[in-house]
């Protein structure tokens, strides 16, 4: 279909009147918009195109889209959205891929609630199939796809400032990463620190980002401001991570706090990241986020195979594994690393991070 035949007016549609049932979607909050509106048929989908696409079926469990402005809006069939092209590769939730082939009324799916839409491929069981949509056209400017990556953030291949930096890892989402960086913000802003943060991989939503604003953040970004909707789109993370930091450097903070998304291992690349040794020098400490005693001794053991010892290099275990006085007990007897639960126990991470830094200083 020819893209003029699908132009129309964006003060007709009133596509930024939510109420209306049109709604931009998180993770196309940095493009913008031609005016008017022209729409068409893409032969070679990328992810990071951004799209035009009508609800269909909701799913009752998964029911939110999150809109520029970083509110939650219930869908409803009728409804129309604009999100982009990504992929996810979630252990308790959805995966899905950006289309070979993309058709006007192809039946896509919305693969996150910031907005990537993709085809679906698999689900976790408490959550079945995604929200179901209509692919209405790829939103063009001057005859070409609109992409997120048109109106990102540069990658840098300048060298890494001299910012300490906090990195969170975790076994898998779920497991407790963001709440742990929300207590080392809070607790170093408390004490009167400029804290910046930001969020490596993962894919595009702005929850945890204003979740570390509120914490007191200064200064927030994540892999999505460079482009991408998902890190689950590229296979090395260490460009992402670089420019991340050398971006979050400005104007100098006393401390970054990075959150790997997803876990170690799976399909966001979060292990990539570790075998650049010059990245993790600047890591003063690091903090690993699990569930059980298991899972947090297979992320060090796992660190230790890298070539990366937890005893020598400060790390602190934390996350649901820590919300038994048990489970702190054990870690810290048998693993002989520090454990701390970031609700009752902030003030020892925050200890356990200022110890690193000191310690920083001292070897530099």
């Amino acid at each position: 279909m020819q893209a003029s035949m699908l132009s129309t007016s964006l003060a007709t549609m009133k596509w930024l009147q939510p109420e209306q049932g049109e709604l931009i979607s998180s993770c196309a909050r940095h493009v913008r918009l031609p005016q008017p509106l022209e729409l068409g048929e893409t032969p070679q989908p990328r992810a990071g195109d951004v799209v035009l696409a009508r609800v269909e079926e909701v799913n009752p469990v998964y029911p939110n889209l999150e809109i520029a402005e970083g509110r939650d809006v219930l869908l409803k069939p009728g409804m129309t959205l604009i999100g982009a092209l990504g992929t996810r590769r979630a252990l308790h939730g959805f995966s899905g891929h950006v289309p070979d082939v993309l058709y006007i009324g192809q039946a896509v799916q919305l693969l996150n609630k910031g907005g990537v839409i993709g085809e679906c491929t698999a689900f976790h069981r408490d959550l079945e199939w995604p929200t179901l949509l209509t692919y209405l056209g790829t939103i063009l400017e001057n005859g070409r796809p609109l992409n997120i990556r048109d109106t990102a953030l540069p990658f840098t291949e300048t060298a890494l400032p001299d910012i300490p930096v906090v990195l969170v890892l975790g076994t898998c989402m779920n497991s407790g990463k963001t709440t742990a960086c929300n207590a080392v913000i809070e607790g170093f802003s408390r004490r009167g620190y400029t804290v910046h943060a930001g969020k490596v991989a993962g894919v595009a939503c702005r929850r945890d980002l204003l979740s570390m604003e509120r914490s007191g953040a200064r200064k927030t970004a994540s892999f999505h401001d460079f482009g991408l909707p998902s890190s689950a789109d590229v296979e090395s993370l260490i460009p992402v991570a670089r420019s991340l930091v050398c971006y979050l450097a400005e104007p100098r903070p006393d401390f970054i706090v990075l959150e790997m998304g997803d876990g170690i291992l799976g399909g966001y690349h979060v292990s990539s990241v570790l075998t650049d040794r010059e990245f993790l020098d600047r890591c003063m400490c690091t903090v690993i986020c699990a569930n059980d005693l298991v899972g947090a001794w297979g992320a060090l053991e796992y660190l230790r195979q890298t070539g990366i010892d937890p005893k020598e290099r400060p790390t602190l275990i934390s996350g649901p594994v820590t919300d038994s006085g048990e489970g702190v007990r054990y870690i810290e007897e048998n693993f002989g690393v520090p454990a701390a639960n970031p609700f009752d126990s902030a003030g020892k991470m925050c200890s356990f991070v200022l110890r690193s830094w000191q310690a920083c200083m001292k070897s530099a």
